[in-house]
């Protein structure tokens, strides 16, 4: 394809044809055609379906005679997103439906809340890691569109059909109901209770958007760097990719745990192609290139049976290390007997990566033991913290960024308009972790810099993007030996002696480049900027 062939799909759009011809044949062509400038761009695995076959003759009856057909790796680059797919959904509320996902994209959401209050639907959106207001609508047309949600734009792992008091899980994949750019949609849903419904009962849902950004490449350190990491950690997440045990990866849900593991596990394939690396994750989240992501499947098509989906979810593990793998990822580890397969993937020394959530680096060894005392370990720390078996830890929160266009010096504002900006218990506690010319600045220091609440052009309401505030601990025979010890505050002390830079102190890194408003980046953290104050206070007691 050359450039001005690509410069004419970028700028064209569908040709307004399609409705009546395409709409007659299957999802699956309509994804794999694009109508530009009157040339039928055609994925080349189509070659010989009967649906093509009777859509070309209908189409040259309308007077599109050329076609292009294109390897499909080319297609999906290039064309995919003209694709020819259904925009109408089969009723105004699936079409609602549609809408409301699009325009969360359009948005910038990572996640959609629905809520039913019996009374009236509340719609809001995440955006930038902060809730806000969307729209408002009719109780029964906010639970119908709930329903068709999860029941006709969804898949199941739970129940085909939904059901409002009970808890319920599944997600989008059709790409006829999402944006270009949204790989799918994970849905949850969750009786709640409301005073003025009928039955005493609303639901939440909670969708999030899960991006596709595939078209990420270069090094893990050029990755990591792009997502806020700092270059020792970089190096320390580059040293873990090298070396055989279990790294885990953990943080609140939405703090952007999958899209680093992504990156990771993407990065290695391009750095070291001879290795053959394969992934369980129950759903997939992301599409990984040459990463071979095993299925979580039941023997029974529409199992919802949560116990034989955890057995489901074991089984996908123990097939994935019978398969030659040199690196294995899986993706969650939420039941005890994926913790103990994992130790089994690490001591067969493979590199194994995965998720957990915990509260910090040195907590994902707590829940650990946790739960392998579940799976019905004695001594659970003798065996996670062989040197053999774990390897490192990451936490991560996800703060927002200040528009570069837009923030404003600290030392700028007004002292009586300072409070307005940064409250004055947040200002102490800030004082205490920061030097005082760092704050206000001098002639070698900026200051910090804070949001502009008005924004401008280029932002909304004064933030752009998000930036990780990270803690990487790879860890040695003397923090693993202290570990074993279930000596927890001893091996944090050793840690930061060594280097370590907690995920507190990676946040005041951004603070002090100006990055982040230490409002916003407190908040986020889940805890006072002074928090490490009080955790080595308990360690010198």
């Amino acid at each position: 394809m050359n450039d001005n062939a690509r410069n004419r799909a970028a700028n064209s759009a569908p040709e307004a044809l399609f409705f009546d011809d395409f709409e007659q044949v299957s999802e699956k062509v309509r994804g794999k055609v694009a109508l530009i400038d009157g040339v039928l761009h055609i994925s080349a695995d189509l070659k010989g379906d009967l649906n093509m076959v009777a859509l070309v003759s209908r189409l040259r009856r309308r007077g599109i005679a050329k076609l292009e057909f294109h390897k499909p790796s080319e297609f999906e680059r290039s064309y995919a997103k003209f694709a020819v797919r259904r925009a109408r959904g089969q009723n105004e509320i699936q079409q609602m439906a549609i809408d409301l996902i699009a325009r969360a994209h359009k948005a910038g959401a990572s996640d959609i809340h629905i809520v039913d209050t019996g009374t009236y639907t509340r719609i809001k959106f995440r955006v930038l890691g902060l809730l806000r207001e969307d729209s408002q609508m009719e109780a029964e047309t906010g639970r119908q569109m709930i329903s068709t949600i999860y029941g006709i734009l969804g898949q199941s792992a739970d129940s085909p059909s939904f059901n409002a008091i009970e808890r319920q899980d599944g997600r989008i994949v059709k790409r006829d109901y999402l944006p270009e750019g949204v790989h799918s949609v994970r849905i949850h849903t969750e009786p709640i209770e409301c005073a003025h419904a009928e039955s005493g009962t609303g639901t939440f849902m909670a969708l999030r958007l899960l991006y596709d950004s595939t078209r990420a490449t270069g090094t893990l350190e050029e990755r990591l760097t792009a997502l806020g990491f700092a270059q020792s950690q970089c190096r320390d997440m580059d040293f873990l990719t090298k070396r055989t045990g279990l790294t885990v990866i953990s943080g609140p849900t939405g703090h952007g745990k999958s899209t680093v593991l992504k990156h990771t596990m993407e990065a290695q394939t391009e750095t070291a192609p001879e290795k053959a690396y394969h992934s369980v994750e129950d759903p997939p989240e992301f599409y990984m290139r040459d990463v071979n992501q095993i299925k979580v499947t039941t023997k029974a098509e529409g199992d919802y049976d949560r116990a034989r989906r955890a057995a489901a979810y074991i089984n996908a593990i123990a097939g994935g290390m019978r398969s030659d793998s040199d690196v294995f990822m899986i993706g969650e580890i939420r039941y005890p007997e994926a913790a103990v397969a994992a130790i089994d993937a690490a001591l067969t020394g493979q590199s194994v990566w995965a998720t957990l959530h915990a509260n910090n680096g040195f907590g994902i060894v707590t829940r650990f033991e946790s739960l392998l005392r579940s799976a019905g370990y004695r001594d659970p720390l003798d065996v996670l913290c062989d040197p053999n078996v774990l390897a490192g830890l990451e936490y991560q929160r996800l703060i927002p960024k200040l528009c570069p266009h837009c923030k404003i010096p600290w030392r700028e504002i007004s002292r009586a308009a300072r409070g307005m900006h940064i409250p004055e218990d947040v200002y102490q506690r800030l004082s205490r972790v920061m030097e005082l010319e760092e704050i206000e600045g001098d002639s070698t220091h900026e200051g910090i810099f804070v949001q502009n609440y008005e924004g401008c052009p280029h932002c909304l309401s004064g933030l752009m993007n998000q930036t990780v505030a990270a803690e990487v601990i790879v860890l040695d025979m003397d923090i693993l030996g202290l570990l074993r010890a279930g000596r927890l505050t001893e091996a944090h002390a050793a840690w930061r002696e060594k280097g370590g830079m907690t995920y507190i102190e990676h946040a005041l890194q951004h603070v002090r480049q100006g990055l982040v408003d230490p409002v916003r980046a407190e908040s986020r953290l889940g805890v006072p900027w002074t928090f490490n104050k009080f955790f080595d206070q308990s360690r010198t007691a």
